[in-house]
């Protein structure tokens, strides 16, 4: 664990690297890269171990491939483009300006802060990394204290492959965490829940510091009504059940179509009969995570609901849980769910399943069922999302290329692949002056020649344009 003062000492290090090498050139963030690589590649056994020991049970296949695979496939994409993206982008100057020339270069911002939570402690802190390293920037990583042996292991890890000048990383409790978002940073990511995100973006602004919040919410699955409803719940549950329901763009509730309750019931169950059993059980983070669960469900059953559990819980492995008919006030449909328990909201009409998304906040993603590419893409015009998926759930955010970030209260800014690594670079514009028109009209003495030209270019400069 870290001091507050330390935390400082640590920053101090960073900023000092970042102006001894404010533009490190494509061989060091290479270089860079690889050692994060080699860092996953290497430890990846450890970080099953770790993260399963912090979450009390957790698949060891659903961390090798959320945070190891995903993880690496980011920073191996970012190693193979970075020369890429480092490119300066020639644009055309105003033609009063010619022959000048002018492009558009991405600078590194300094040193930025990375604040990562507990459900994917891998991912969610070293991705957001790669982004960074790839634009040339210094990192101040702050892991999540829910997962402290994962937390460790990063942080023994990240000394073993960079120097304190490159990256660092602190550890404890929302004390650390304030002592890095009070920092004077030149960028800072958080990924957590909304509520935390507020506080986040508030201590940076006492620096001015740009934030970048990956959030949540509660993200809809909209089933239209001539899609398979069988194949439908069969996608949902894997999305809605991996890592436990415990992910910020899993499916949080069903917009199904009213009389095709029974045919998704037995569907989300006969895809979890198939499942592997066991060893794909993940936990609940905490014994309160379950307790919470727990009384979101007691509450709907009480106004009326239909429970209907698919399994039986162990512990804080909770089974996976329908909820039919609760109403909208009740908690299942106004919070963030982040657990195994999915509520089904039945509708008569296209348009009411859409007013029912809209009147809440917008989300982090959005699910949509529809074998009719046309109609699909005009439903998505009427919903705003962070992002969202056609016939399937979760995986637009393992696409590099896509920008992935959310819009409203689940989040502001973007990042993987080329977005992240423009979220963590300053887009500086250059102009190098030539000989040119503009000199005449610019500079004094002025006179009847400045006059006529800027007359002319009133009246002409469109058609140069």
């Amino acid at each position: 664990m870290n001091t507050p003062l330390e935390v400082r000492h640590a920053f101090d290090l960073l900023t000092a690297g970042a102006r001894a090498e404010p533009f490190p050139p494509a061989e060091v963030r290479e270089d860079r890269l690889s050692r994060l690589e080699r860092l996953l590649a290497t430890r990846a056994e450890e970080f099953v171990e770790a993260t399963a020991a912090d979450f009390g049970t957790r698949s060891r296949h659903e961390t090798l491939v959320a945070d190891i695979l995903a993880t690496l496939d980011s920073v191996r994409h970012a190693k193979r483009h970075v020369r890429a993206w480092m490119r300066p982008v020639p644009v055309a100057p105003h033609p009063l300006f010619r022959p000048s020339t002018a492009w558009i270069e991405p600078l590194p911002l300094g040193v930025v802060g990375i604040v990562a939570p507990w459900n994917y402690p891998v991912n969610l802190a070293l991705g957001p990394l790669a982004a960074a390293l790839a634009a040339g920037n210094r990192a101040l990583l702050k892991p999540s204290e829910a997962t402290p042996r994962t937390a460790a292991l990063i942080g023994r890890a990240v000394r073993d492959a960079f120097t304190a000048e490159e990256v660092a990383v602190v550890e404890g409790g929302p004390e650390i965490a304030q002592a890095v978002t009070a920092l004077p940073l030149d960028h800072l990511m958080f990924t957590g829940s909304t509520a935390v995100g507020r506080r986040v973006a508030a201590a940076a602004a006492e620096n001015l510091v740009p934030v970048t919040l990956e959030l949540g919410g509660k993200s809809p699955v909209l089933v239209q009504a001539d899609f398979p409803v069988a194949t439908a719940a069969a996608r949902i549950a894997i999305g809605k059940l991996f890592n436990a329901g415990q992910t910020c763009i899993a499916p949080d509730y069903v917009l199904l179509p009213r009389g095709r309750e029974e045919v998704f019931l037995e569907a989300f169950r006969a895809t979890i009969r198939s499942s592997t059993g066991e060893e794909s059980a993940t936990s609940l983070i905490t014994e309160a995570s379950a307790l919470r669960l727990e009384a979101m469900v007691a509450e709907a059953r009480g106004a009326g609901a239909r429970v209907e559990p698919t399994g039986v819980a162990t512990g804080r492995r909770m089974c996976p849980v329908l909820v039919f008919g609760a109403p909208g006030t009740a908690r299942l449909l106004q919070e963030e769910i982040f657990g195994p328990v999915l509520p089904i909201v039945t509708y008569d009409s296209e348009e009411q399943a859409l007013a029912f998304i809209r009147e809440r906040p917008r989300p982090l993603a959005f699910y949509l069922f529809d074998n009719d590419d046309r109609r699909a893409r005009h439903t998505l015009t009427r919903v705003v999302s962070g992002g969202a998926c056609i016939n399937d759930t979760l995986v637009h955010f393992a696409q590099e290329n896509l920008p992935f970030g959310g819009v409203g209260q689940s989040g502001m800014g973007a990042y993987h692949g080329e977005t992240g690594f423009k979220t963590f670079s300053h887009s500086r514009s250059v102009l190098s002056a030539a000989a040119s028109p503009a000199q005449r009209v610019l500079a004094p003495p002025w006179g009847r020649v400045a006059e006529a030209a800027i007359q002319v270019a009133i009246s002409r400069l469109g058609r140069l344009l």
